[in-house]
């Protein structure tokens, strides 16, 4: 060999840690609603409706009580886990990469805060159960929504958020006497992308606000902090995705058992590592008056 094929001989530098992939990695929507323990298998929440004064018309007159609405929701947890397997050779095949199972710890606690987040996104938009043994369905109404072609004025039209819907939500939180406190807007990266673009085309004195909004110098706009993931829901068919707006006390999320993590030795698996992440979660909306579901078309 001379040294003109002395470049076969160059050693590759071969990774010796784990890197994880982008992904969301923490739970949005931890602590921005109720948190409660179920001890069994449900959980339920007894409401007082609102009541109303009568006037005294007459001197000792009969008592007359009055009649509260009740209401009773209902939440029902289940279980979640994801288990990993390492090959007893894996550290010996791996050379100085190694079979970490650290890594695969934080790749299961990712996981497990997308699960929650994903939980309360289903219960916000989807079915809660009322009722004294919880069967009875309930959705959320067409008056707690604000359709996709909304628009101020003028023709409707398919669009993503603009100005129009956000203070369109806000009009419906408003007029039903939600709190201000604690208000929220779960997007995706998109809708900023068009809420900025909205108000920059109509020259809004917005602008300066949303622009800082989608820089990340300031997280509250209209009366809502402003909440990104990409796990809302999005129709494949219509390329509409479903955003949420909603007050604190509009979601309950429950437990039976937090996220628990083991690592063990599996003998009938030829002493295969097996690391398993558990846990048991559910949520439900508490009142459709609390949550408006802004419909958004992503299309170009």
């Amino acid at each position: 060999m001379s040294l003109t094929q002395l470049n076969e001989h160059d050693e590759t530098d071969f990774a010796r840690n784990w890197e994880h992939l982008v992904q969301q990695p923490d739970s949005r929507l931890a602590g921005k609603c109720r948190e409660v323990k179920v001890n069994g298998k449900e959980r339920t929440f007894s409401q007082i409706g609102e009541s109303k004064m009568r006037m005294i018309t007459t001197r000792n007159g009969k008592t007359i009580p009055s009649d509260s609405p009740m209401a009773k929701r209902w939440l029902r947890p289940v279980g979640y886990d994801e288990v990993t397997y390492i090959d007893e050779f894996d550290d010996d095949t791996l050379g100085d990469l190694g079979a970490r199972p650290l890594e695969h710890k934080i790749s299961h606690s990712m996981a497990a805060h997308r699960t929650m987040d994903e939980v309360k996104i289903a219960a916000l938009e989807g079915t809660s159960y009322i009722g004294e043994n919880g069967t009875t369905a309930v959705t959320v109404p067409s008056t707690q929504q604000v359709a996709v072609n909304y628009v101020k004025s003028g023709a409707p039209a398919n669009s993503g958020l603009t100005l129009a819907k956000l203070l369109k939500a806000k009009q419906i939180l408003d007029k039903n006497e939600v709190p201000r406190e604690r208000r929220y807007l779960v997007h995706s990266a998109q809708q900023l992308f068009d809420l900025l673009n909205d108000v920059e085309e109509v020259k809004n004195a917005d602008y300066t606000n949303v622009k800082a909004l989608v820089d990340g110098d300031v997280n509250r706009f209209a009366g809502f902090e402003f909440v990104m993931t990409e796990l809302l829901t999005l129709n494949d068919t219509t390329d509409v995705r479903t955003c949420i707006a909603y007050e604190y006390g509009g979601l309950a999320f429950g437990t039976t058992k937090d996220k628990k993590v083991k690592i063990s030795i599996r003998d009938d698996l030829n002493e295969t590592i097996q690391i398993r992440t558990v846990m048991s979660c559910g949520a439900t909306r508490l009142e459709e008056e609390r949550v408006v579901l802004v419909f958004c078309d992503e299309s170009p």
